[in-house]
């Protein structure tokens, strides 16, 4: 597996691992210029490609330079699908019974997929207390999810839905007591938002250009898949030949 990544901010990173019947073999460590084998097979092939001292400044080539020209290129073809984004639509509504006030914060119709919704009681987040619905498909390519929290009836004005997504500014608040249980918006500061991460894997027999010979031999004709990076924890989903 042959990777390169392009965050926001221009910054590039890369990645080239191996495997053998199914398990880690060897993988190239870029910052360090060095070769992690996985199991006493794969130290054989370490020290013969760390003696060599090319092969790990080929693959630094690669990764540096083919792998993000060959994003950026398929990264432009799909340019309006992958910057494309939709704020949610966010209505908080209320349920009490047996004198509990269970309150939901639904929001729809955003994209792209990641998206963080809280209740915070005064100003506190009480992740503990929630519970959330997944983050489901719309027909039309957006998403919806849901959360919700059990509380008095005499405390409901102290609870507050909070939404972070990357198509909004800067969070927003949300609480109930509006006609219709719409949510009434109070702004929110926060420093930190996710930040996109674009990515291109590609596999060992594609990822190899005609000037530069890969360590196993053979050359590839120097084809790439890419995609926007938004759902996972580190910030990445590839895509795999």
């Amino acid at each position: 597996m042959v990777g390169c990544d392009i965050l926001e901010d221009g910054s590039t990173r890369g990645y080239e691992q191996y495997a053998y019947d199914g398990r880690d073999f060897i993988a190239f460590d870029l910052d360090k210029m060095t070769f992690t084998a996985a199991d006493a097979g794969a130290q054989i092939t370490k020290r013969k490609w760390e003696e060599d001292g090319t092969v790990a400044e080929q693959m630094k080539h690669y990764l540096k330079n083919y792998c993000v020209e060959w994003l950026r290129k398929y990264v432009s073809y799909g340019r309006a699908v992958l910057e494309r984004k939709e704020p949610p639509m966010v209505r908080v509504s209320g349920k009490e019974a047996h004198g509990i006030l269970t309150l939901y914060c639904r929001a729809y119709g955003f994209y792209p997929r990641p998206i963080t919704v809280s209740w915070l009681k005064n100003g506190e987040v009480r992740d503990q207390e929630t519970e959330w619905g997944s983050i489901a498909p719309n027909s039309d390519g957006t998403y919806y999810t849901w959360a919700s929290i059990e509380a008095l009836p005499e405390e409901k004005d102290k609870y507050r839905c909070r939404v972070e997504h990357a198509s909004l500014p800067e969070p927003g608040l949300f609480m109930w007591g509006e006609p219709g249980g719409l949510g009434h918006v109070e702004q929110w500061w926060a420093g930190v938002v996710p930040l996109p991460l674009l990515t291109v894997l590609l596999s060992p027999r594609d990822r190899v250009q005609p000037v530069h010979h890969h360590p196993g031999g053979g050359f590839c004709h120097p084809t790439c898949h890419c995609h926007h990076l938004l759902d996972s924890p580190s910030g990445s989903t590839n895509q795999v030949n």
